[in-house]
């Protein structure tokens, strides 16, 4: 019996989602999806319950070179939770809810 492999770079080709825009100071900054970041920034933070510190490592993450022009920028605390919140909801799951999380 012999049965295909499960081919990850297909599923990831079709699992592709629109990149997340938003504007701020008049400038549009563009993020991949929150859920396309490479696995390498999972040691970094701690996506179930993130402190301040890793939702500026993740938005520095999706950001990619454009994060150096957005540092510039000044942006409240609680903005900068407002947009992690809005990149999330981009991608259609709550901070720390996956798709195949159970509340059993």
């Amino acid at each position: 019996m012999s049965t295909a492999a499960f081919d990850l770079d297909v599923w990831v080709a079709e699992a592709r989602q629109e990149p997340f825009r938003f504007s701020l100071s008049g400038l549009i900054f563009t993020m991949p999806a929150a859920g396309e970041l490479d696995k390498s920034i999972l040691t970094a933070v701690n996506v179930d319950n993130p402190s301040a510190r890793d939702i500026e490592s993740l938005l520095k993450a999706g950001l990619g070179e454009q994060w150096a022009r957005f540092d510039t920028i000044p942006v409240p605390l609680a903005a900068l939770g407002e947009l992690f919140r809005q990149w999330q909801k981009h991608e259609g799951a709550p901070v720390g809810e996956f798709s195949a999380s159970s509340d059993s």
